[in-house]
C-alpha cells in the first residue's frame, strides 16, 4: 500500500506556478486547496509526497522540514506560511475492464 504526506503551505498567487514546477522537478506533487483565507493574495499549494510504507510519527515533520529548505533555497526563494502536516493512504484503482 503507498500512502502520501500532504503538507499545505501559502504562497504568493503570483509565485504558484513557478514554486510547483520547481517542486515538481524534485519529486513533489501539488494540488491547490483554494485562496488563503488569513491572505486573500495567498494560495494554499498541499505538496505531496509519496511513501511506499506508512512513515513513523517523526518522519512527516522531517519531511516537512525538507520542503522548507527547498523553498527557501536559492532555486525556488519562494516566501511561504504555514505549518503541520498529515498523511493519507492512497488507494490503488482497479484496472478497467475492456468492452469488446
Amino acid at each position: 500500500m503507498a500512502y502520501r504526506v500532504v503538507i499545505p503551505r501559502s504562497i504568493p498567487f503570483g509565485e504558484s506556478n513557478r514554486v510547483q514546477q520547481a517542486v515538481w522537478k524534485r519529486g513533489y506533487s501539488t494540488r491547490i486547496a483554494g485562496r488563503d483565507a488569513a491572505q486573500p493574495d495567498q494560495v494554499v499549494v498541499e505538496f505531496l509526497r509519496m511513501v511506499d510504507e506508512l512513515p513513523e510519527p517523526g518522519d512527516v515533520p522531517a519531511l516537512e522540514q525538507d520542503l522548507e529548505r527547498l523553498l527557501s533555497s536559492s532555486r525556488i526563494d519562494a516566501p511561504f506560511m504555514g505549518r503541520g502536516g498529515w498523511v493519507e493512504t492512497v488507494q490503488n484503482r482497479p484496472a478497467r475492464k475492456r468492452i469488446a
